[in-house]
């Protein structure tokens, strides 16, 4: 997940500095990242405003998808996994936006959780950690992210998935 999320850190390339899109990457940068200098508006507010998030959602279409594409990972993930339940809230409202726009279905946190999963590398430093790992089910009772995921790899039986 960290990677996903440290791909929204950048903005939109095409996006002038008071592009409302800028907004939005601020408010990630400021759930992700500590401000180091305060006077800089390199981070902002980790609940953006709802008006120029409003004016973010009605352009939607204006921005490169790959750059919608990396907003709206990051806001899902800030959504389900964040520790403060106010900006957990609005941030999963935001995807929620987001992927209504793009006329998509949500993910629930469980099918987040499958895609973005444990590697093999992961389960293997959580057993030999002593803590208890919070996985809820094991990975073959859920639903399945499909083949060509990033954990999924192109090696799996086609699964019927993306």
């Amino acid at each position: 997940m960290q990677s996903v999320l440290m791909a929204a850190l950048r903005g939109c390339d095409t996006a002038r500095k008071d592009d409302p899109s800028k907004t939005a990457t601020r408010g990630i940068r400021a759930c992700l990242c500590n401000n180091a200098d305060p006077s800089n508006t390199f981070i902002g507010d980790p609940i953006p405003k709802d008006e120029v998030i409003k004016q973010f959602l009605w352009d939607l279409d204006s921005y490169p998808m790959h750059f919608v594409a990396h907003t709206m990972h990051a806001a899902e993930i800030i959504g389900y996994k964040h520790p403060d339940r106010l900006v957990s809230a609005w941030w999963c409202s935001f995807y929620k936006d987001l992927v209504k726009a793009l006329h998509l279905n949500p993910e629930s946190e469980d099918q987040l959780d499958v895609r973005l999963g444990f590697t093999e590398v992961d389960e293997k430093v959580l057993k030999e950690s002593p803590k208890e790992p919070k996985v809820k089910t094991k990975k073959s009772d859920k639903w399945d992210a499909g083949t060509g995921t990033s954990h999924g790899g192109r090696d799996r039986e086609w699964s019927g998935g993306s």
